[in-house]
């Protein structure tokens, strides 16, 4: 008991004496004016803190300045005149109206058209879009100085919407290009140009980008776009995108608007395409690419679980002849349904990527391919041919109509409810209904639930007609639900739809459902 006591005083003493040391601390640090000194401290930590920031954001505001002092002089508004007017709309990148409007107001006599450029040259080359000088009988440019000069046109590439002007004279201020492909998002840039007004000309707006590889049209012009929130507007069409180094990284080119005006989204062409182009107006006036010889289109999300590829993969439904007659990728040893995932190493993040990757390399130029074949990855190495003119491509890219036996007789809809679908024979009566032209054979989709896997993933729709299952022909109902019988329950097989309505032949997939 005597022990316990003692232990317990112990304890006791301990406790105290921590106690009491607390009490001497606190006494002494109040004594000594510590929490004066404390708070004293903290607030001149506060006080560097702001310091500091106001110092950085100063820094941010000099190097903008310092941008906007470097690139103004080599940044030209661009006027162009059209003495009648032509009709219609300019055409713009992303394949209907252009985002901007059309550059000369609308009809009407004489009218006058608003852009921007910028010196690439110092021997007097610009760049702009091909939409702020298209369709102009005259064009001007001002320069930072306030002179007015006549230019005259290079050579224009609408599938980029790029353009090269000239003016006489030398010693102009120039910009250099930084390579796109180096470019984050997130990173300040700036863009100049005159948006809106003659009054307006070398308007500085900065932002950041917003976002990389922006795949918009189709395979009839470049689709590979920096998105950025620096503020343009109409009449800062061909205007300059710059780092902080006030080097060009990419010609702003159109926005995403509602109303007409700037809303917080804009793109510009990638200024390794810009530069690939102006080199090849500036020596010769015109423009070669490369070309697989090839239409495609993006695989459904149920084809890319069935062979295990990135969504964003090419499906090769045709090929076609370059401007010299190759056919390269067909060359090369591809074919029609085969997947293509990769080009030089980089994986299809979007289906459309496939364009801006061949197009921006020149003909003859070798490209590497990763494609899927049936489930299995495989590579080939393709010589790049020419890229066909716009008429050529139309004739090239068509797909004609499967031919074959004359359709079955006339039938009921059929219901294949595991599935998501009511079918009908393709009677000739069915397919003048749905414009199916030639002697398809095949089988009609008349519905197709919205909630199922045919509508969700295989993106399968009313009117298009199924002509394979797991690569054989079906040509009835009767035939469809046979080919569909022979597969396990669980497993997922392979149909090839044509769509009448202009979307061609393509393959996918369904998973057959208990």
């Amino acid at each position: 008991m005597r022990v316990a006591t003692r232990n317990l005083s112990a304890a006791l003493l301990v406790v105290a004496a921590f106690l009491g040391g607390i009490f001497f601390v606190t006494s002494a640090a109040n004594l000594t004016g510590l929490p004066a000194l404390l708070r004293g401290a903290d607030a001149q930590q506060g006080a560097a803190s702001a310091a500091q920031a106001v110092a950085t954001a100063e820094e941010l505001g000099q190097a903008f300045s310092s941008v906007a002092e470097r690139v103004n002089p080599a940044v030209v508004q661009v006027r162009s005149t059209r003495l009648a007017p032509r009709g219609g709309a300019q055409a713009d990148p992303f394949g209907g109206q252009n985002p901007f409007g059309d550059p000369f107001g609308g009809p009407g006599g004489e009218q006058e058209g608003l852009g921007s450029g910028a010196f690439i040259q110092a021997d007097g080359y610009l760049v702009t879009n091909n939409h702020v000088v298209e369709g102009a009988d005259e064009l001007s440019v001002r320069l930072f100085d306030g002179r007015v000069l006549p230019a005259t046109v290079v050579g224009t590439d609408p599938f980029s919407d790029i353009a090269v002007l000239k003016v006489e004279g030398d010693d102009f201020p120039s910009l250099t290009f930084a390579p796109s492909s180096e470019l984050r998002v997130g990173q300040w840039v700036l863009a100049f140009g005159s948006p809106l007004s003659e009054d307006l000309s070398n308007t500085v707006t900065n932002g950041i980008v917003s976002s990389l590889g922006r795949f918009q049209g189709g395979s009839n012009s470049i689709s590979n776009y920096i998105q950025t929130d620096a503020a343009v507007n109409p009449g800062n069409s061909g205007g300059p995108l710059v780092n902080l180094r006030g080097e060009i990284v990419g010609i702003n080119s159109a926005i995403a608007t509602r109303s007409g005006g700037f809303q917080g989204i804009s793109f510009a062409v990638p200024s390794d395409i810009v530069r690939n182009t102006t080199e090849q107006l500036v020596s010769s006036g015109t423009v070669t690419r490369g070309y697989l010889g090839i239409s495609f289109g993006a695989v459904s999300p149920s084809l890319a679980r069935a062979l295990d590829v990135p969504p964003g993969a090419a499906l090769i439904a045709s090929f076609a002849e370059d401007g010299t007659g190759r056919e390269p990728a067909s060359e090369a040893g591809l074919r029609v349904d085969d997947v293509i995932t990769a080009v030089d190493g980089t994986t299809l993040s979007d289906s459309r990527q496939l364009v801006s990757l061949v197009s921006n390399k020149r003909p003859g130029d070798e490209v590497r391919l990763t494609y899927n074949r049936d489930g299995d990855e495989r590579t080939a190495t393709v010589r790049l041919g020419t890229r066909p003119s716009d008429e050529q491509m139309a004739e090239a890219t068509g797909t004609a109509p499967r031919r074959g036996r004359p359709a079955a007789p006339e039938a009921e809809p059929a219901s294949e409810s595991a599935l998501g679908l009511t079918v009908q024979d393709l009677t000739p009566a069915v397919a003048r209904r749905l414009g199916v032209e030639g002697d398809v054979e095949g089988i009609a989709v008349t519905d197709v639930e919205r909630s199922s896997e045919a509508f969700r993933d295989a993106q399968i729709r009313a009117g298009v007609v199924i002509t394979e299952v797991n690569r054989r022909p079906v040509r009835t109902v009767a035939e469809l639900q046979r080919a569909i019988a022979a597969v396990r329950t669980g497993d997922t097989f392979l149909v090839r739809v044509l769509d009448p309505r202009g979307g061609g032949s393509r393959l996918t997939a369904l998973t057959k459902r208990g």
